[in-house]
């Protein structure tokens, strides 16, 4: 019953509202797609993600039969887009946004380096996985737990480490 009215109020939520529902009561995969589609988020009713579900403005767009594990934070000041079938693990974090790297650029208050993430189709991500900005994952490839992915990922490839390094083709 609790389920049935978050949806029908849906429209009349927040999207910040909607953010905090979903990430603190237990729902069902309708009302959660409800309230991250008022978030701006989109979904397909085929896709799953377990909350908490971590993200700024909603700029993200998923693909068909995704799977996203519990405690995933997308930082999504630029697009984020996840492919069809792909498979995200707990703790994973896509970042679009980053600081300049030179020294003097930092203390004069220069504007954050925004970059979009993209993860094409049957993609697998690993536990605790970082997504830095600018990255595109490329079809069919792994990326193995705890690394950190800061440039871009071939199709077919499976990537491990601190940075990710290709270890092989798939």
């Amino acid at each position: 019953m609790l389920t049935e009215i978050y949806i029908y109020f849906a429209k009349k939520i927040t999207p910040s509202r909607a953010k905090h529902i979903l990430n603190v009561k237990k729902l069902r995969k309708n009302a959660a797609h409800s309230l991250l589609r008022k978030s701006g988020v989109i979904i397909p009713p085929s896709s799953c993600i377990v909350a908490p579900f971590h993200f700024g403005s909603g700029n993200i767009a998923i693909g068909e039969n995704t799977y996203i594990n519990y405690d995933c934070i997308c930082i999504d000041y630029s697009a984020i887009k996840i492919g069809s079938n792909v498979l995200i693990g707990p703790r994973v974090t896509l970042s679009t946004v980053t600081h300049p790297t030179e020294p003097t650029a930092r203390l004069s208050n220069q504007r954050n380096i925004y970059s979009p993430i993209t993860i094409e189709d049957n993609v697998f991500i690993g536990t605790n996985v970082t997504i830095l900005p600018g990255v595109t994952i490329g079809a069919n490839s792994v990326i193995a737990a705890n690394s950190v992915v800061t440039s871009s990922v071939p199709a077919d490839c499976l990537y491990a480490g601190t940075p990710a390094r290709f270890k092989k083709s798939l």
